[in-house]
């Protein structure tokens, strides 16, 4: 294959890559916003279900995980600038320093992949796979009555 041939495809693969980054939306919240999600945590001995509400006020996200009755999962905070997670309160059965430790690589990881348009994390060496599926209007209004 000629070299401007090789040279051309090389230009049309970067530009159609760039073009794939700049479609994929964030799906965190804008700046002031807030966002519901339907999240799942599937772990080798069991899962999580429920939703999670997410503000973010600029400097930072606020995020709550509760199950469908109501009851906390976990509230944590990410630092927008520092790229860091803070877990505020976590359930007693996952309250041990060695899961909260994965919670919070996990958490990071996963808003990373959020802000570029995935809804899915998956923790391969732990087998644990995070899904936050933003809610459509019909849902949240559902949840409200």
């Amino acid at each position: 294959m000629p070299v401007y041939l090789r040279t051309r495809s090389l230009f049309i693969s970067l530009l159609l890559a760039l073009y794939v980054q700049a479609v994929a939306q964030s799906l965190l919240p804008p700046e002031g916003g807030t966002e519901r999600y339907a999240v799942s945590i599937e772990m080798p001995r069991g899962y999580i279900s429920g939703i999670s509400i997410m503000k973010n006020d600029g400097e930072r996200m606020i995020c709550s995980v509760f199950n469908e009755f109501g009851v906390s999962a976990m509230d944590f905070t990410y630092d927008l600038n520092r790229k860091k997670v803070k877990l505020l309160s976590v359930m007693s059965m996952l309250d041990k320093w060695y899961i909260r430790r994965v919670l919070r690589k996990d958490l990071r990881a996963l808003l990373d992949h959020m802000s570029r348009g995935e809804t899915m994390y998956e923790n391969k060496k732990r087998h644990v796979v995070y899904r936050f599926d933003t809610m459509k209007a019909e849902e949240k209004i559902e949840d409200m009555e």
